[in-house]
């Protein structure tokens, strides 16, 4: 396995690289460009070319603040992310050593699962994200030329033994071609939207609808509920059931609750709102639990709760799942609104008991399929033929 790739742990340079003049840009098509992991300077320098492009509502200094602060995260540090730049050996080096850099993009090194005829395997597989080309080199074929170079890396960077990875994924905003065209197959990416509501209707709602009591979930409650096995069991159940199938999934560990739970607090802190504890809740009788992050965007008119997770053990009864989601999902509503996020709860791949238990309290549920933003795809490195489900595609494995 190659040696863990250094991260910065503070900034290291004072300014952006310039861009290089048009008649230096190499042709996207040159054998000779090359993908490559970052070193320190170049690594902040990635930063340094995208924070206009995703800084939101943050100053230039705390963005780069919050990157640095982000890969402390355990899913993030000791190696586990690397950056990658495209670049050409010809192309003089800056002052600080970096190389000019043509396209950027990050690969997360992250814990999942394949499931075949009911056997479940531990693999490692990839997480891509922060995908960029500067506005003077776009329109080149540089992102593309990179993806493709990607591609053909992350099937055995950092395998055991230099074995092949089983797959990767990303989360296109460019809408669902460029990616697809590389190799990342677009997977269903839906979504229901709920509203907030005031702590007035939540108590009146509880006892319309006579909803069992739920319970506040921090991050040391969430570590005893049992979600890892509760998502082996069922991959190892399905793909029991269903041969022919290959079943993935993320593990819903708090390797990465935590990364979304460093990006909620850092981003609360800033806007001066203190730091949120409740990270869920739960119903104990049934132990269904929902996991959620407050998510910030550019308007605070966009800003919601986002259900990082929902558990659902094993063999629960069908009777008991939808007044306890029901109970839940009035909770995040209150959380939603308790933090001034104006467009509500955001869950992702929501099941069925779950749309229904929205629209006993009272939800007007569409199912939302996103065409623009955060499309979940996945490229597969086994045969083209397999049929693919990709299980608990849910907002805690986005990057």
């Amino acid at each position: 396995m190659p040696a863990a790739q250094e991260k910065p742990t503070g900034l290291v340079t004072t300014s952006c690289q310039p861009a290089l003049d048009q008649s230096q840009l190499p042709s996207a098509s040159d054998p000779d460009l090359v993908l490559e992991p970052a070193n320190l300077p170049e690594y902040e320098q990635t930063w340094r070319l995208n924070v206009d492009e995703w800084k939101g509502f943050l100053s230039h200094p705390s963005y780069l603040d919050r990157e640095v602060y982000l890969a402390s995260a355990d899913l993030t540090r000791d190696g586990n992310a690397t950056a990658w730049v495209l670049t050409h050996p010809k192309l003089s080096k800056n002052e600080d050593g970096s190389r000019p850099i043509l396209a950027s993009c990050e690969s997360i090194l992250k814990n999942a699962y394949i499931a075949r005829n009911g056997k479940v395997e531990k693999v490692l597989s990839h997480g891509i994200g922060s995908v960029y080309c500067r506005p003077e080199h776009r329109r080149k074929g540089y992102a593309q030329r990179m993806m493709k170079e990607l591609g053909t890396r992350l099937d055995t960077w950092q395998q055991p033994k230099n074995g092949k990875g089983h797959f990767s994924v990303l989360y296109s905003d460019i809408g669902p071609n460029f990616y697809a065209r590389q190799g990342w197959k677009l997977f269903p990416s839906d979504h229901i939207s709920l509203k907030p509501i005031t702590k007035e209707q939540y108590e009146q709602d509880r006892i319309t609808h006579q909803l069992p009591k739920v319970d506040d979930l921090n991050v040391e409650s969430l570590t005893s509920l049992p979600l890892i096995p509760n998502l082996e069991s069922k991959l190892a159940q399905l793909s029991q059931s269903a041969p022919e199938k290959q079943f993935v999934a993320f593990r819903p560990d708090m390797t990465h609750f935590q990364w979304h739970f460093m990006r909620e607090e850092f981003l609360s802190d800033y806007l001066g709102k203190g730091v949120p504890t409740v990270k869920g809740a739960i119903d104990h009788q049934t132990g269904i639990a929902l996991i959620w992050t407050r998510t910030y965007s550019s308007e605070a008119a966009d800003w919601h709760l986002s259900v990082l997770y929902v558990h659902i053990p094993q063999n629960t009864s069908e009777a008991d799942i939808v007044p306890s989601l029901s109970a839940l999902l009035l909770r995040s509503q209150l959380e939603a609104s308790l933090w001034e996020m104006k467009a509500g709860v955001e869950v992702w791949e929501p099941r069925q008991e779950l749309i229904k238990a929205a629209q006993k309290i009272g939800n007007d549920v569409k199912v939302i399929t996103r065409d623009q933003e955060h499309l979940c795809s996945l490229k597969w490195n086994g045969s083209p033929s397999d049929d693919v489900v990709w299980l608990a595609n849910e907002r805690f494995a986005w990057c």
